[in-house]
């Protein structure tokens, strides 16, 4: 048996339940954009600290020790592990005497540190780099300037 008050009860429900779903509908992709824009910035901020650490490393080991430049990469190519070491570009400087000041400047791609996940909404992460650098004044230069020097 149906109630009249019954009937308007059910359209009610009905006209709720599309609201809820419109509603699902508009918010969920900003939810995701949101969710894997978070995702992504984490990643690559993570990534942007282990370079600028192992950059740091490698120009300390090089300034300290005194070893020459194709240690130092192999150095900091351990540092940044096996993702992060593909494709990578390594620039260093070192000083010529101790107490001048050494570089060492490292640019990896960023699809090295965290899958595109926001291509898809335009903000893709093909062709982009991460940079970072470290300055430090040298204690010992390499062996190789040494010897150079002295002739």
């Amino acid at each position: 048996m149906n109630l009249p008050g019954n009937n308007s009860r059910q359209k009610k429900q009905l006209r709720l339940g599309a609201i809820l779903t419109m509603e699902l509908v508009l918010v969920l992709p900003v939810f995701l954009i949101i969710i894997c824009g978070l995702i992504e910035f984490i990643m690559i901020s993570a990534a942007q600290s282990r370079m600028d650490q192992a950059a740091h490393a490698g120009l300390r080991m090089m300034s300290v020790s005194g070893i020459d430049k194709e240690t130092c990469q192999q150095q900091v190519e351990r540092l940044l592990g096996p993702r992060l070491a593909l494709n990578y570009q390594l620039e260093m400087n070192p000083a010529e005497y101790p107490g001048e000041i050494g570089e060492l400047a490292l640019r990896i791609p960023m699809q090295n540190a965290c899958p595109d996940m926001l291509w898809m909404f335009g903000f893709g992460l093909q062709g982009r780099q991460l940079h970072s650098s470290a300055a430090m004044v040298m204690e010992r230069v390499t062996e190789h300037a040494d010897t150079a020097q002295m002739q």
